[in-house]
């Protein structure tokens, strides 16, 4: 494949990897809100149990074993998502760094090919004007002015 083609290659390669960097960020930002929106409904849950779990009136002691019931219930599931979300964020966070390492080598790869073209592009640059001069020294020499 010829350089030109090469660069061409890469620098689509290089958008593509960018496009997938943006995704898998993209999925984080909804778990990690996910997540605090989870933590959040823990926290009231234990703040509500907090006023809650004692009882108040006789009225209300038939009642406790149900409610400290369900607030356990919702706990351990709201636990539940939590530690799927945070195995879910750990497979994105795997994706996301062997995405940025293949970016990153990708980046490398064009780098180098851009800088050896660039110095293919000078010694053509400089052999073009070398037989100018070239040319114009021999036909001084041969009095062609």
């Amino acid at each position: 494949m010829d350089r030109t083609r090469r660069i061409q290659a890469l620098q689509v390669l290089q958008r593509i990897k960018e496009h997938e960097l943006d995704g898998h960020a993209a999925k984080m930002g909804l778990i990690r809100s996910h997540q605090a929106q989870v933590q959040s409904e823990i926290d009231k849950l234990d703040e509500r149990l907090a006023k809650e779990a004692h009882i108040s009136t006789p009225e209300a002691a038939p009642f406790l074993a149900g409610f400290l019931k369900a607030i356990q219930t919702r706990r351990a599931f709201l636990e539940k998502e939590m530690a799927r979300l945070d195995k879910d964020a750990a497979q994105i966070e795997g994706k996301l760094f062997d995405t940025y390492t293949e970016a990153r080598s990708n980046e490398a790869v064009l780098d180098k090919t851009l800088v050896e073209k660039r110095r293919e592009d000078d010694l053509a640059e400089s052999a073009s004007l070398e037989e100018v001069a070239r040319n114009r020294y021999l036909r001084q020499m041969r009095g062609e002015t």
